[in-house]
């Protein structure tokens, strides 16, 4: 019974280390797909590399204002069984909608002014398709990892290219 005791507590003192170390693991594929997205975007944007030393910042400032409003909006609708709500609720839940889309194109509107100062409006008016086209490819890189097919290729040189093949 000690030698069980004492195994349960080394267990218990590995248990944050192996927890941290998940965590680590998870925000570096997280970092390996950001860096992954900013290199197919600024590659499918053509941008040259003063633009980009530019565009990086404030995209990671972009990004995250979109992000932190994304979480702002998921924590304030956080309801237990959506399916079962009341119509006052469901109303809540529309209009609170309709403020975090608001706050997105407010969001858009005040980063465009700064991606303007970065690149040219065509390039810019590309960043949407670009960003979509990146999220397509990584949904698709996912399936197939996820089904364990061999038809796909992660992330390394060229992944996420425009005109080339997973």
């Amino acid at each position: 019974m000690n030698r069980f005791l004492t195994i349960m507590i080394l267990i218990f003192l590995q248990l944050p280390t192996v927890m941290a170390q998940h965590e680590g693991k998870k925000k570096d594929k997280i970092e390996k797909i950001h860096a992954a997205k900013l290199a197919y975007i600024t590659d499918r944007l053509h941008l040259s590399e003063s633009q980009v030393v530019n565009f990086i910042p404030v995209y990671n400032d972009y990004e995250n204002a979109i992000k932190d409003t994304r979480h702002y909006f998921m924590e304030k609708t956080k309801v237990p069984n959506p399916e079962s709500a009341d119509d006052s609720t469901v109303k809540v839940m529309i209009d609170d909608n309709l403020d975090y889309q608001e706050r997105v194109i407010g969001i858009k509107r005040r980063y465009n002014e700064q991606f303007l100062k970065v690149m040219a409006p065509q390039q810019l008016k590309e960043l949407p398709a670009a960003e979509r086209e990146f999220k397509k490819m990584l949904i698709h890189e996912m399936e197939m990892r996820r089904m364990g097919s061999d038809d796909h290729h992660g992330p390394g040189p060229g992944w996420g290219r425009p005109g080339r093949r997973f």
